[in-house]
């Protein structure tokens, strides 16, 4: 019994351990060069094995594996932000009503 528990415990503390991944900021977009956005997304693109957002507003931005899992949300302010991702793969970027399409 005891030793279920710890292996019930050592299991619990490798869940904990694994954290999402967390947007860094970059830039800021100065606001002169932001006239009225049409989408929130100006330009999403794969750099060094991470994903670089630049927003054109605030939004919240969730980023989903291909088959819809999490693997991110955060509601970032307008600027330039990067993910680092340790897998690669096809990934869905959502910000407001923009939808970008990311293979890493």
């Amino acid at each position: 019994m005891q030793r279920m528990l710890a292996v019930m415990l050592l299991f619990a503390a490798s869940l904990v351990a694994v954290a999402a991944p967390v947007w860094e900021k970059v830039a800021a977009t100065p606001m002169e060069l932001v006239e009225t956005p049409s989408q929130e997304i100006a330009d999403a693109r794969v750099v060094d094995g991470a994903i670089v957002l630049t927003l054109n507003s605030a939004s919240t931005v969730k980023v989903f594996t291909i088959l819809g899992q999490l693997v991110a949300q955060q509601k970032l302010e307008a600027g330039t932000w990067r993910l680092p991702l340790s897998s690669r793969g096809i990934y869905i970027l959502k910000a407001g009503s923009s939808t970008k399409r990311i293979t890493l």
